[in-house]
């Protein structure tokens, strides 16, 4: 009897914060790894920490490097969607359509270019389960950037009196394009064997996002939370391993918000 072949779980922003905690979460589950970023050195930190993971340094709002990617890749049992980010944090009244696209781009189109580079390979075998990475603050309305002074994020803060503060509205409702892109995708790919769901995490304070707020901002988002701390990066890693997994086999369309119960209103 030949060896079972492990499956094979693909990871969008692997090299560091929620993407690196999802990759380490699902290695350790048994999956084969194919790590994907922009990040060079991280990928090969991640590397370092999985033996036998397939990193590939590439930009996932960039349609010829999605495309380079995935038609090296035999066999995808898993995409996990997870790169994303603010991709500016100017107030919407002062932002430009360029910086409106940007977000579109890097939290939406990337998640279509994956989905759809994929999906050969998922309907082949008539089976695959996708993972898209909403945010909790599709629900709540709220970010962290809602709670400190005025100014772009990583840049020079304060702003004039009364004045505009940014609640990230470009990257929200990209993050809301995300849920209804996965609701739809899942009444179309259920006849093919193939699941989609979205995990949405509440405020991450990665290292990179502690850089960007001041502590009262962060502590204002942990008030709202039903459970008294702040979230960590391999918090919602439950959530996309169990989703990745056969035991989710009858679940599609949902939404599973890991945020300590901070959008419950």
């Amino acid at each position: 009897m030949g060896a079972s072949v492990r499956p094979v779980a693909v990871v969008t922003g692997a090299a560091q914060g929620m993407g690196l905690a999802h990759a380490l979460g699902l290695a350790a589950a048994g999956f084969d790894l194919v790590g994907i970023d922009r990040d060079a050195q991280g990928l090969a930190r991640l590397g370092e920490a999985v033996p036998g993971a397939r990193c590939l340094n590439a930009d996932v709002t960039d349609e010829a490097a999605v495309g380079s990617c995935f038609a090296a890749l035999d066999r995808i049992d898993v995409l996990v969607n997870n790169a994303g980010g603010a991709a500016s944090a100017a107030p919407l009244c002062e932002t430009s359509l360029a910086e409106w696209d940007a977000n579109l781009r890097l939290n939406l189109t990337s998640q279509f270019l994956c989905i759809r580079a994929a999906l050969p390979r998922m309907l082949e075998r008539q089976d695959g389960a996708i993972v898209n990475i909403a945010s909790s603050a599709v629900f709540s309305g709220s970010t962290a950037a809602l709670h400190r002074p005025s100014g772009p994020i990583g840049g020079p803060v304060g702003g004039p009196v009364g004045g505009p503060v940014s609640n990230l509205v470009a990257y929200v409702a990209a993050k809301g394009g995300v849920v209804a892109m996965t609701r739809a995708l899942a009444r179309e790919l259920g006849p093919c064997g193939i699941r989609v769901n979205a995990v949405a995490p509440g405020f991450t304070p990665t290292p990179r996002v502690r850089a960007a707020f001041p502590r009262a901002a962060m502590d204002r988002m942990l008030a709202d939370q039903a459970i008294a701390r702040l979230q960590r990066a391999e918090d919602a890693t439950g959530a996309v391993v169990f989703l990745a997994s056969a035991a989710a086999r009858f679940i599609t369309g949902q939404v599973i918000r890991v945020d300590g119960g901070g959008s419950m209103g």
